[in-house]
């Protein structure tokens, strides 16, 4: 399935993710690696460098992972990973530092022992902004499985868990600055590969819209002009279908109506505007659609519970504490 990539860009750029690369696992067979729940916001991510392991979460056991896999989990649920085989699981321990170390270090006690079945893994975080990602993540499952070996059309995403295990596995000077402009790419890769899967049409929300041949038109109008007055008819009339037909799949695909889906990207959108310091509340409630700053400061807050001049100082606090 393709879609437009302008599409895929416009929607992520509503909805900023920055990504935390943080833990270099080597571990030996046997192993277990628990994670508890992430915090709001904060959703884990393993890439499988080399070797396998089993995968226990969202209620399937014993799901199978190999060298290129990438497993991530949306709505930060807990979940383990562990080796094949009997015997008393090694838990993993911090590693003893080196000097060119700038990720935390985990390792079980027989990693050297000449075991065959080892297993190399890199842990990391995307962390979302808990307010307004809700529509974004809600459209994801709550473990998403992506096997990019073999795969030619994920061949970027392979090339930078490749990249990735070269400057983890022996820093070299800049290493650090490289892996963090690495992981920055690394959610927009995970959201393209994830529009190519059958089952991104299986959890309404934004990405089946996203991956819906017969729908896709319709957000993307959404994305492009969102403070115009679109009907329903407008928007049938762009996918090439009766209205009658397009409220039904619309709603069946999205888990909403397209009004809804459309004043909830005239909030994101918002939100973003706000959140660049460049432009009034004015100009922003006129660049999304609201005629009255009376009325969108009203919808705003009943979308996030804050008004917009309270949110624009909370992003900028934000954006200064992490500058």
């Amino acid at each position: 399935m393709h879609t437009s990539s302008d599409a895929l860009s416009r929607l992520l750029a509503l909805y900023p993710v920055s990504t935390v690369l943080d833990i270099h696992c080597h571990f030996g067979a046997p192993w277990r690696l628990d994670e508890k729940p992430a915090e709001p916001g904060v959703a884990r991510y393993h890439m499988i460098l080399d070797g396998a392991a089993l995968l226990e979460a969202d209620g399937q056991q014993g799901v199978p992972l190999q060298s290129g896999d990438i497993v991530f989990f949306p709505h930060g649920s807990a979940h383990t990973l562990h080796a094949e085989g009997r015997g008393k699981a090694a838990l993993p321990q911090d590693a003893p530092p080196r000097e060119e170390d700038f990720l935390m270090r985990m390792e079980t006690a027989n990693v050297d022992s000449g075991v065959r079945a080892r297993t190399d893994i890199l842990c990391g975080k995307f962390h979302f902004d808990a307010a307004t990602a809700t529509a974004l993540l809600r459209s994801l499952p709550p473990a998403m499985l992506i096997r990019t070996a073999g795969r030619a059309d994920f061949a970027g995403l392979g090339a930078l868990m490749n990249m990735l295990s070269v400057e983890t596995a022996m820093p070299r000077p800049g290493a650090h600055a490289v892996t963090t402009q690495l992981s920055s790419a690394l959610f927009a890769l995970l959201m393209r590969a994830w529009l190519d899967q059958e089952e991104a049409q299986k959890v309404p929300g934004l990405f089946a819209l996203l991956a819906s041949p017969r729908l896709q038109r319709a957000l993307q109008c959404m994305l492009h002009e969102p403070g115009r007055a679109w009907s329903l008819e407008e928007l049938a009339d762009a996918c090439h279908l009766s209205r009658t037909t397009f409220a039904r799949l619309f709603r069946a695909t999205a888990g909403a109506t397209p009004g809804e889906v459309l004043a909830r990207t005239r909030m994101a959108q918002a939100a973003y505007l706000l959140a660049g310091r460049q432009r009034s509340v004015a100009d922003v409630a006129e660049a999304v659609g609201y005629q009255s700053e009376a009325s969108f400061n009203r919808v705003f807050k009943r979308h996030f519970h804050i008004g917009p001049g309270q949110y624009r100082r909370a992003a900028r606090q934000a954006a200064d504490a992490s500058a």
